[in-house]
């Protein structure tokens, strides 16, 4: 009992006494973790800095950390640009090392190499922008085009801008491609120049996949495709594009989930082989008529072989669906 009173006695100074310990312990413990959690953000957390495949540098000698990124915490020299180049390409490295010296950390979007490229171009860049896209419409109607890079090939003289865009032309190749080189034709009264720029387009274009396994001979229907959207630079030579035909038929076996190439099919024709024609034959006013079928598919207009019923080939021009005029 006496022992039992003596530790009930004690008992509530002992417990006032840690509750006052308890209270600057969590205290304590609170400040260190958020002391802590500073540092670990200090130290371990990454700047907003990205290195770029390629940079415009318009009348800059220069290559410092600012012009890498306006969110380095530092300006630093990093190197100069040779003079006399308009495209001036250096391993990224060469970038990154100086960023790790200045202890800041940067994330590489190069693959390796940045370019360093004069953009200044002194002509009408919209102008041209969309007569390029009005070409790239013409040629495919169902590209989207998102945006549209111009950038220049060689150094170009500032009087160019007091030149007017006559017309621009484009390589037959490079409509396959999302980027290439395009001519543009400058005049001012009498004086003419050719300028020569490189284009890289963004842009989206629909293509058709098969819906169904689709077998040799068939004549496509509408639910025997889907369609779908792709990237312009992925598109495969060949691809159709924009619509399809009514008239095209399966050539050999296409497998559903296939994009449709222009080679796996040929176009129906107006008239098969086989058919039955009239065939007519005129010198003056003297006109024979004779039955016959075609030994060719055959379009109205073309020139094809054609076999009477007497067993004689001869050569004749389909001039109706159900006429033909021979020519020999």
């Amino acid at each position: 009992m006496i022992l039992f009173h003596s530790s009930s006695g004690n008992s509530s100074v002992v417990e006032h006494d840690l509750a006052k310990v308890g209270v600057a312990s969590s205290n304590l413990v609170s400040r260190s973790i958020f002391l802590l959690f500073f540092l670990f953000v200090f130290l371990y957390s990454k700047d907003d800095v990205f290195l770029k495949q390629s940079y415009c540098v318009d009348g800059i000698q220069t290559v410092d950390s600012r012009l890498i990124s306006k969110n380095a915490r530092k300006e630093f020299f990093i190197f100069d640009l040779p003079k006399n180049r308009e495209n001036y390409r250096v391993p990224s490295l060469k970038i990154l090392s100086k960023f790790k010296r200045n202890d800041i950390n940067i994330t590489d979007l190069s693959n390796g190499t940045v370019l360093f490229k004069n953009c200044n171009i002194p002509l009408d860049i919209k102008l041209i922008k969309k007569m390029l896209k009005k070409k790239f419409k013409e040629k495919f109607p169902s590209i989207e085009i998102k945006s549209i890079s111009i950038t220049s090939l060689s150094s170009l003289s500032p009087k160019l801008s007091f030149y007017q865009i006559q017309d621009m032309k484009i390589a037959a190749s490079a409509y396959r491609r999302a980027k290439g080189t395009l001519r543009v034709r400058l005049t001012k009264g009498e004086d003419k120049k050719m300028v020569y720029l490189k284009f890289e387009i963004d842009a989206t274009i629909s293509i058709f996949k098969a819906n169904y396994n689709l077998r040799n001979g068939k004549i496509l229907q509408k639910d025997d495709y889907i369609e779908r959207r792709v990237k312009f630079d992925k598109l495969r030579t060949g691809t159709i594009t924009g619509r399809l035909q009514k008239n095209y038929i399966v050539k050999g076996y296409i497998k559903k989930g296939t994009i449709l190439n222009t080679n796996r099919f040929r176009a129906k024709k107006d008239m098969l082989r086989g058919e039955y024609i009239k065939a007519v034959f005129r010198n003056g006013n003297l006109v024979l008529e004779t039955d016959a079928h075609l030994l060719n598919d055959a379009n109205i207009g073309d020139t094809v072989r054609i076999k009477t019923f007497s067993g004689k080939t001869l050569r004749a021009k389909i001039i109706s669906l159900k006429t033909a005029k021979i020519l020999e």
